[in-house]
C-alpha cells in the first residue's frame, strides 16, 4: 500500500486544516511514495517505539504527539527523529486535529467513561455528556482510574451529574465546564489555580493524567485504519507504557 493513500484516510478522519495553529500535524517524516504493509501506533514517538517499528518490520508509525514540534537543535543517533530517518520509518502525526475528530480523543474518552447524551464541541476540544448514573467525586475517581487504568486520580469534591471531558493537557477547559453549566470536569493536567476554580465554582474537576487520557483513543485509532486496509496489518505498541507511576 502507498503511504499516501493511509495519509490521504487520515485526512478524512481528522482533517490536517482543523489543528491548532501553533501544531504540526500531517506526514512528518517519510515520502508519500513508500510502500507500507505494516503500520504501528503509538501515543507517543520515542526512541523505544522507533526500535520497536523497526523490529516488527513497520515502516509507519501513526502517532498522537507529533514527533517533530519544537525546532531541533541537534540530531542525535539517541534521537526519535535520528532513528525514524535512520531505519526509513515514517511518521504520521494527528494532534489536535484529532483531538477535534467526530470519532477523536475526546469522543474515545467519553466513551471509555460510558458518557451517554454526548455533544462535541471541537472548537473548545471539549465532549459533555452525563454519566451512567449520578454520583460522588470519589465514587467517580475510582470509576474514572478503573476505565482508563490511570496511575492515579486527583479530583475535587462535588456531585457528578453533568459531565465536560477535555483529553491531555486541557485545564483550561475547566472555566469552559462552568460556563455551559456542567458540575464535573475530566482532564489529563489540571495547575493549582484551576483546582481552585474548580472548588471555587462548585466544580467535581479530575485529573487522571496526560497519558491515560489520551491513550484511549489508539484502539480505536487502528481498527479505523485496520477496516480501511485489510491488506497492511496496524499494530499497537508496547514500548509506549504510561511513563510514570504513582504510590
Amino acid at each position: 500500500m502507498k503511504l499516501n493513500n493511509i495519509v490521504a484516510f487520515a485526512q478524512q478522519i481528522a482533517p490536517f486544516e482543523t489543528a491548532a495553529q501553533w501544531d504540526n500535524v500531517g506526514l512528518l517524516v517519510g515520502s508519500p511514495e513508500w510502500e507500507v504493509d505494516r503500520v504501528l501506533l503509538a501515543l507517543d514517538i520515542t526512541p523505544d517505539v522507533v526500535e520497536e517499528a523497526h523490529q516488527k518490520g513497520a515502516k509507519l508509525i501513526i502517532s498522537h504527539h507529533p514527533v517533530i514540534f519544537s525546532p531541533l537543535q541537534t540530531l542525535r543517533p539517541d534521537n526519535a527523529e535520528y532513528l525514524l530517518a535512520k531505519y526509513d520509518v515514517a511518521a504520521l502525526c494527528l494532534h489536535t486535529d484529532l483531538d477535534r475528530a467526530e470519532q477523536g480523543v475526546n469522543t474515545a474518552l467519553g466513551a471509555a467513561l460510558e458518557l451517554k447524551n454526548t455533544t462535541l464541541y471541537p472548537d473548545d476540544f471539549l465532549l459533555v455528556g452525563e454519566p451512567m448514573e449520578s454520583c460522588s467525586a470519589d465514587r467517580f475517581a475510582a470509576f474514572i482510574k478503573e476505565k482508563l487504568h490511570a496511575p492515579s486520580v486527583r479530583f475535587t469534591e462535588g456531585m457528578v451529574t453533568h459531565v465536560a471531558v477535555s483529553s491531555g493537557g486541557g485545564g483550561e477547559g475547566v472555566e469552559l465546564a462552568a460556563k455551559y453549566g456542567f458540575d464535573a470536569f475530566v482532564t489529563g493536567e489540571l495547575k493549582h489555580h484551576q483546582y481552585l476554580y474548580a472548588k471555587q465554582h462548585r466544580i467535581a474537576a479530575f485529573d487522571a493524567g496526560h497519558f491515560s487520557t489520551e491513550d484511549v483513543v489508539i484502539a480505536p485509532l487502528k481498527d479505523k485504519f485496520a477496516a480501511a486496509f485489510p491488506t497492511v496489518e496496524f499494530l499497537i505498541s508496547e514500548a509506549n507504557p504510561c511513563p510514570y507511576r504513582a504510590v
